[in-house]
């Protein structure tokens, strides 16, 4: 038999929510201001936002989720590892909404 090897799939899990359509058409609108695909614009203003919660928060806060989290190895003082605790965070919040 030969080596298969899976490749990982670059594709997101869909979420599926539910607007109201005129928060459907601001969403779409917005997007198209911006040149940009609908989810990529929910993607950037979720990133926005957890931004805005750990200035508002601040480090230590940003620190206690992590560690909460299980998210080891990521300075929470760095810019670019909070950005991935955003995003693990959020993809742990996805992952517990699905069961």
């Amino acid at each position: 038999m030969g080596d298969k090897r899976r490749k990982k799939s670059k594709q997101k899990p869909k979420l599926n929510i539910t607007l109201h359509e005129d928060t459907k058409q601001k969403l779409i609108a917005l997007a198209q201001l911006e040149r940009r695909s609908v989810s990529n614009l929910i993607e950037i203003m979720t990133d926005a936002r957890w931004e805005e919660l750990a200035e508002r928060e601040g480090v230590d806060y940003a620190k206690t989720v992590a560690e909460i989290a299980g998210l080891k190895g990521l300075s929470a003082d760095n810019a670019v590892d909070r950005k991935e605790f955003r995003r693990q965070i959020l993809e742990r919040v996805l992952k517990f909404g699905k069961k």
